[in-house]
């Protein structure tokens, strides 16, 4: 017989490039699987759902704290490439994940 099985093993700091369609969507898929895989997440958001975000951004916040966990687990960054930029480049960031085209 066979056997399978996951394992979870966190990376640390999560960054995350998300596009600008399906800005709740986008950005709630690698929030939740990051934080419940045990990681920190910066999420950088396009430049176009800023507003958004940063509801969404709240609302992880909140969770997290009446959860009993640090609600600076959860960074959203606006800004244009450049952020997205910084964010690759930092050396903080253990695991970037991408979701888009890059031009």
């Amino acid at each position: 017989h066979k056997t399978a099985y996951v394992e979870y093993v966190p990376f640390g700091v999560l960054g995350v490039i998300a596009p600008w369609n399906y800005p709740f969507h986008n950005l709630l898929n690698h929030v939740i699987s990051g934080i419940f895989s045990g990681n920190a997440v910066v999420s950088k958001v396009s430049e176009h759902t800023s507003w958004s975000s940063k509801y969404f951004s709240d609302i992880c916040r909140e969770a997290l704290k009446v959860h009993g966990h640090d609600p600076e687990l959860v960074q959203v960054v606006t800004g244009f490439g450049e952020a997205g930029e910084a964010l690759v480049a930092c050396s903080d960031v253990d695991k970037v994940i991408f979701t888009g085209s890059p031009g």
